[in-house]
């Protein structure tokens, strides 16, 4: 599990660095750089050329010939960033001016071939599908019925009744969750909902249940990635599902020794964050370019003459933009 990173010359980051929780929540105006937080960690599982079949237990450094993607104002300056995980390893790659060779020591976990940043649509989670040898969640969320396939019908059957027994529990109208075949060999996913004589194919679903189902099966799957990136999970959810979901994905972070990073624009979901405020990553521009705090950091800040943070929920004391992370006021012009 990653505690810390550094980013040096990376897209909209110059220099940043911040504390990881096994669940951390990223927040920040449009356009602040938390999309680019996700995209690092794709970028150095992708370009340090990582994958499971090729990393070895070998001790010597592998060749990394760093990121094509600088910061735009310093196109030319040295690039790098610090790993730091939970058992006191430390990787820390820079690239020396002049050489376009970097070198990255075996042991970072990180893998081209299953760090994905999951951004779902709805109607790819609950579309009919071919069954692969070889089942993955695409970052669409298509492949979830595939996956729930496998472990309903392999032998894991126990992490389906899982997946099926929290997504009743959050979802309180679906008694059972089941897989169809439809036409073509292709099958689907379908529920039975509580007073209905049917059972409903998932396109039926809402869209927040649907994404409830898929990223239940993310972080359910046999062999979840080391890290799971998530793009507005709070997209199509209620927020009474908020005070679920947060402790959910903590748990099971905890429990596989995974990193879950999400970035949400809601007030709601931060409020989840009341004893785990190290967990909520603020990004914010300056000068140009995005800076990473968490909002333990800024509270620590915070003028407390002026306010007391225990007054007001977490989710409105960031959103008033007393700890930063939103967008500056607009000044409208008058009507002539």
């Amino acid at each position: 599990m990653i505690t810390r990173i550094k980013i040096q010359n990376y897209r909209s980051f110059v220099d940043a660095e911040v504390n990881l929780r096994p669940f951390s929540l990223v927040v920040g105006a449009n356009g602040s750089g938390k999309s680019n937080l996700l995209r690092f960690f794709v970028t150095v599982a992708t370009e340090c050329g990582f994958t499971k079949s090729s990393q070895t237990e070998a001790s010597r450094d592998i060749p990394f010939r760093g990121w094509k993607t600088p910061h735009v104002n310093f196109k030319t300056d040295p690039r790098g960033f610090f790993v730091g995980l939970a058992d006191g390893t430390v990787s820390e790659v820079k690239q020396k001016i002049g050489s376009r060779e970097w070198h990255v020591p075996v042991g970072l976990p990180f893998h081209h071939d299953d760090i994905t940043i999951y951004n779902i649509k709805p109607e790819a989670v609950s579309a009919a599908e071919l069954i692969e040898k070889w089942p993955s969640i695409k970052a669409d969320g298509s492949g979830t019925l595939q996956v729930l396939e496998s472990l309903k019908n392999g032998d894991r059957e126990d992490l389906f009744d899982k997946i099926e027994e929290s997504f009743k529990r959050y979802v309180p109208e679906v008694e059972k969750l089941s897989l169809r075949t439809v036409e073509q060999g292709k099958k689907q996913i379908q529920v039975r909902e509580k007073g209905l004589k049917e059972l409903l194919p998932a396109t039926e679903l809402s869209e927040g249940t649907r994404l409830v189902l898929c990223i239940l099966t993310i972080l359910h799957q046999e062999n979840p990635p080391p890290i799971i990136l998530l793009e507005d999970i709070d997209r199509g959810l209620h927020p009474r599902l908020f005070e679920y979901v947060a402790p959910m994905m903590k748990d099971i972070a905890e429990r596989h020794n995974i990193n879950i990073l999400a970035t949400t624009h809601n007030p709601y979901l931060v409020d989840c964050f009341q004893d785990d405020k190290e967990a909520v990553i603020i990004v914010e521009k300056k000068d140009g370019a995005s800076t990473l705090s968490t909002l333990a950091d800024r509270l620590k800040d915070l003028d407390y003459d002026k306010v007391d943070p225990d007054d007001m929920p977490l989710g409105n004391l960031w959103f008033s933009g007393l700890v930063g992370g939103v967008p500056r006021p607009i000044k409208l012009r008058p009507q002539t």
